[in-house]
């Protein structure tokens, strides 16, 4: 009686090399590819609503800096100005002086209150500075927080 040989160079079937039913790996591979779909989905999600966000701290951040830009170029405007029509003024007042120790006088006046008002204005500028930073700095902070909270 003849035994039958094993073929060297015949290929094993799926199930012995992979130790599962072939039927089974289709559904396997299609379990694996929806939850892959489904992570990305949610992962594009949540970066869509960051950027959304980004984009909308960065948009209200821009408005905050164009608005605090305009009051600090009126509040120097207005010193200018100010300090303009004082120089005028002192000007006008010394074409009326009778003597000289009346020009020195006026003049010493003059620079006095010059120097005080630009004290006062610098201080102004100062606190409107600070003001429009923190105004600036508000849309970035309250997302950064925002951010911080979800995790």
């Amino acid at each position: 009686m003849a035994e039958a040989k094993s073929d060297p160079f015949a290929m094993p079937n799926a199930q012995s090399i992979l130790g599962m039913d072939p039927s089974q790996l289709n559904e396997t591979f299609r379990s694996m590819t929806q939850k892959s779909m489904e992570q990305s989905k949610e992962a594009y999600g949540r970066m869509k609503t960051a950027a959304d966000e980004a984009t909308k701290a960065l948009e209200a951040t821009m408005e905050n800096v164009h608005q605090g830009s305009l009051q600090l170029s009126k509040k120097a405007i207005d010193a200018m100005r100010t300090n303009a029509e004082l120089g005028f003024a002192h000007l006008d007042s010394m074409m009326s002086a009778k003597s000289f120790a009346e020009v020195i006088e006026m003049q010493t006046a003059y620079v006095r209150k010059q120097v005080e008002m630009a004290t006062d204005q610098a201080k102004e500028m100062q606190t409107l500075t600070q003001a429009v930073a923190q105004d600036m700095m508000k849309p970035g902070r309250d997302a950064f927080q925002k951010a911080t909270k979800g995790k």
